[in-house]
Formats: C-alpha cells, structure tokens, sequence
C-alpha cells in the first residue's frame, strides 16, 4: 500500500510542490485547498508525476470543514504524513478596528493547525509517520504591522515543538520548516530576480527528506534562505 499524505495549500505554492514531490515518488496525495479548479490541477500534476491524487476543498477557519477532512483522510486507515502548508496572511497596525480579521486569522492559522494536528494524530501515531508544519521567520522575529502575524507563527512554532516532545516515543516525527523567499505567485515581483528565489523543487526535495528519514532521527527546524539575494 502507498504511503499517504494529506497536504494542506495543495492548490499552489509550497503545497503543490511537495505534492508533485513526494507524488512522483510513489506518494498517495490527499490534496486540501480553497479553490477546486487549482486541486484539480494538482490532481493532473501529481498524476503526470507518478503518483495517485484525490482532492479536499475546505476553509481552514470552518472546524466542521477541518474535521470532515480529517475524518475522510483518515478513513481509508492509513495516513503517513501531515504537511501543513495553509495560512492566512494578515498585515496591520494594532487597532480595535482589526478584532474581526485577528479572529479569521486566529481560526485559519493557529486553531486549524492545533484541531487538524489532533484529528489526525492518531492515525499519524499508528504509521509512526510525520508532521511538518511550514512556518517562517515571523515564529521567531517581531516584525513592524505583523503583530498578529508574528504572534500566531510563534504560537504555532511552540505548538509544534512541544508536539515533538508528546510524539517522539512513539516514532513520529514533527519537523518546523522555515522559508525565505520562495518562488511562488504569491510573492510579488517588484525589485526581485525570480531565479535567485528558492524554487519550489528546492523546498519539496527538503520536505520530502524529512518525512523520509527512519525514525531513529528527526530534523525538527529547517531554515531555508536563498543562496544568493533575490533584491536586484
């Protein structure tokens, strides 16, 4: 039986890198995003790659939509990998006038990843399998406007090192991967060479290490920058 791996973000980015990844290595890709005509996509890709591929469309705020996909990841009884690449962006000042997306980024960020964690941890458990959780240097650093941002990465950088210590008897690995600038659409153009970015093989060759090693070891952070500054 293949191994499986329920990737969130699959639609794009990071996402859809390590589904083609770990897909053209044989994989079973289950594949969450927002957007269905880009999951289908992905479906394709993976596919051509040389793996097997179905589909989740979710928000990540809905815990009802949180749970459903982890019921329905989880019920073919195998699931070797959560690779958790979905988040929400938020950018601002400290202002009451910001409660309400504070509260859609605390639901799409830290309280997504702790329940879907959770959902799944026992079926991950059972394949002495992996988490990754894609995070950043806003789980470490105080940036100016990113307040919320920076205080929902490091929480969810805590969450996840102390996950390791809960886990790693059991032989399951939790790995903190840190990005620079990675080459995908989301990061804008102006003032940047694309080419000197990280690209997204780059990243998934990493990912796909980690969740590969045997479990006598355990990459838990991994910080990635660009070998040469994309600024031009």
């Amino acid at each position: 039986m293949a191994k499986t791996a329920l990737i969130t973000g699959a639609s794009s980015g990071i996402g859809r890198g390590a589904a083609l990844k770990l897909g053209s290595e044989g994989w079973h890709i289950l594949a969450h995003g927002r957007r269905e005509d880009a999951l289908r996509e992905t479906e394709e890709l993976v596919r051509v790659a040389g793996g097997t591929c179905e589909t989740f469309a979710a928000e990540m705020g809905d815990m009802d939509a949180v749970a459903a996909m982890a019921e329905r990841a989880t019920a073919p009884g195998r699931l070797d990998a959560l690779i958790h690449c979905a988040a929400k962006f938020t950018y601002g000042a400290v202002s009451t006038d910001r409660f309400a997306d504070w509260d859609l980024s605390i639901d799409q960020v830290l309280r997504a990843t702790i329940r879907l964690t959770a959902h799944v941890l026992p079926a991950i458990r059972e394949a002495e399998g992996a988490f990754v959780y894609i995070c950043g240097p806003t789980s470490w650093l105080g940036w100016k406007n990113h307040a919320i941002h920076c205080a929902l990465r490091h929480a969810q950088a805590g969450f996840a090192k102390a996950l390791f210590e809960d886990v790693r008897e059991d032989g399951v690995r939790v790995t903190l991967v840190h990005p620079g600038f990675v080459n995908t659409p989301t990061v804008k153009d102006d003032g940047k060479d694309r080419s000197r970015m990280i690209q997204l093989d780059d990243i998934s060759t990493m990912i796909a290490t980690a969740i590969a090693l045997p479990n006598t070891t355990c990459v838990t952070e991994l910080t990635l920058r660009p070998q040469r500054s994309p600024y031009i």
